[in-house]
């Protein structure tokens, strides 16, 4: 039986021990999606400059339609600081056209989306700490989807409490 044990332990040795140092930092263990609380901030990438106003300093209603999945992607971002934003941030950038850099992003507080009747569900996929927005309204007219959804896009894009924050130079990979 010992021998077994050892043979194990050796065998799986160094898979136990990452599996450990990463489950403290919540990386590498299985996510259970769950909804982000109104106190909690999401930021949303922006990967073209056509989605932001620099001299206004302020995010276009286009940086947050969520066509044509439904759903908008963003980052849970409550806790982190500008550095770490950044870093995950440069961690989603790809091969894809418009994907090659970051030009800003746009920090929503969580209570902002809920007063839209949105909401914000952290799922881990396909990145940790990605979280989907969604609840947009699904009216059976496609022009009043539109309507809606492009309300919610104009009064996100105006509140106060989003805030647009621009690096230096571009996030590039």
């Amino acid at each position: 039986m010992m021998a077994f044990l050892h043979r194990l332990l050796t065998h799986c040795g160094g898979w136990f021990a990452n599996w450990r140092t990463r489950r403290g930092t919540g990386e590498g263990v299985a996510s259970i999606p769950r909804e982000l609380q109104s106190s909690e901030v999401v930021s949303r990438l922006l990967y073209t400059k056509s989605h932001f106003s620099r001299p206004r300093n302020r995010p276009k209603p286009a940086a947050f339609d969520p066509s044509p999945y439904n759903e908008l992607s963003t980052i849970h971002t409550t806790g982190l600081s500008h550095e770490a934003i950044w870093g995950i941030a440069a961690n989603t950038l790809g091969d894809q056209p418009g994907r090659d850099q970051i030009h800003a992003r746009a920090d929503v507080p969580v209570d902002e989306l809920l007063d839209r009747n949105l909401k914000a569900i952290r799922d881990d996929n396909p990145f940790a700490r990605h979280a989907l927005v969604l609840g947009w309204p699904q009216p059976g007219d496609p022009n009043q989807r539109k309507e809606q959804w492009k309300e919610i896009c104009l009064a996100l894009s105006q509140s106060p409490r989003v805030e647009l924050v621009i690096p230096l130079v571009p996030i590039a990979r």
